[in-house]
């Protein structure tokens, strides 16, 4: 609707009266719209622009929610991290080679997991590398490094990434009790330790987590960890409500008493207002299934500070290529449907997998292009 010229007003009057949307999401789904337009307006009318995902499933615990990909350190050795390593490396110059081929550029890269911060140094660094031999946009690359767990974070990981890194250090809570009975193994002391290092080593642009109904929590306890955070003041902050997802521990029978539907609105209404007031704006959104009182996820940032890829992966407006295990790509079309592909999430049948995912990623990159 703002694209064919409808005043901003106007669109939320029609979302409420034509789509019986409430007032408060109305106005919060539109204030999004007009920030995304003008953060997209530099990449609106490319078409050789392309984002990426890195796939890096291994972490030291697997959190009771999570449905990602992940596999226990306990369980992949070093031996078998490194193969991954190289099994990472080999898809990734692939891609590059035909991106080349095709004309295409990466504008975004995300390196996600489990956590990529369990990896060692040297596999980082190489991986950072392999990731700078792409064919990048040169006016503006982004790239954002999961730091997840503090746990995982150390001067020497650090210093192989490069400073303008979208470093994200999640907590998901700040109380100790809490981080224990989801399944992490460090302290809210440690996040606070991890945080400054990175801000010593000149870290710039960080993003922390938050989940609203984790187990014994209420509003007071959203609140509590929201000034936390608010506190070390970080670039952005991206707050999720509790979904309860089949693949998760959780959705496997575990007993977990959540959050009620008034107490999560009362939760989130205070965080809105929290991180209003400390400069934040609402940049990205999205609802899950299950999702917690029919809310929603939304990334908050300062002015600046929006994450293009979160933009991007949500709106579905662009290719997102995903490397590694349990990774997908996306190729949209002007009509449906759009052409998904999905790796597998084990990290050995991926590699087992890997030179036909290769084969397959690049037969629909070549599609799709062909396409446009």
């Amino acid at each position: 609707m703002l694209s064919l010229g409808f005043a901003p007003r106007e669109v939320v009057h029609r979302l409420c009266l034509e789509r019986d949307v409430d007032p408060l999401r109305a106005n919060l789904v539109v204030e999004v719209a007009m920030l995304q337009r003008e953060v997209l307006a530099p990449i609106a009318e490319r078409q050789d622009l392309v984002s990426l995902y890195i796939s890096i499933p291994f972490c030291p615990s697997r959190c009771v929610y999570c449905s990602f990909a992940s596999h226990s350190l306990d369980k992949y050795r070093s031996a078998e991290r490194e193969a991954y390593c190289l099994g990472l490396a080999h898809e990734i110059s692939s891609l590059g080679s035909l991106l080349r081929q095709l004309g295409l550029k990466v504008c975004t890269c995300y390196i996600g997991g489990g956590t990529p911060t369990t990896l060692s140094p040297t596999q980082l660094s190489r991986l950072i590398a392999d990731v700078r031999a792409l064919p990048l946009w040169e006016k503006a690359f982004e790239l954002t490094v999961e730091a997840g767990r503090p746990d995982t974070i150390d001067a020497e990981k650090l210093s192989v990434l490069p400073h303008d890194v979208r470093l994200s250090i999640n907590p998901q809570s700040m109380h100790d009790e809490t981080l224990a009975a989801i399944g992490r193994s460090h302290s809210v002391q440690a996040i606070r330790e991890k945080y400054a290092l990175a801000r010593a080593m000149g870290f710039a642009n960080i993003n922390m987590d938050l989940i609203v109904g984790l187990p014994g929590e209420d509003a007071d306890a959203v609140e509590h960890s929201l000034a936390e955070v608010l506190n070390l003041a970080p670039e952005s902050v991206t707050l999720h409500m509790f979904s309860r997802k089949r693949a998760s521990r959780f959705g496997g029978g575990d007993v977990w008493e959540t959050m009620g539907d008034a107490e999560a609105y009362k939760a989130s209404s205070r965080a809105h207002q929290m991180l209003r007031q400390h400069g934040l704006r609402p940049y990205y959104l999205y609802r899950q299934r299950a999702i917690l009182a029919g809310l929603e996820n939304i990334g908050w940032a300062r002015l600046g500070k929006e994450c293009l890829y979160n933009i991007l992966i949500i709106g579905e407006s662009q290719p997102v290529i995903g490397v590694g295990a349990g990774a997908t790509s996306i190729f949209p079309l002007s009509s449906a449907p759009w052409e998904r592909h999905a790796n597998p999430k084990d990290a050995k049948m991926y590699l087992d997998r890997l030179p036909q995912l290769v084969a397959d990623k690049g037969r629909l990159l070549s599609e799709w292009r062909s396409k446009l």
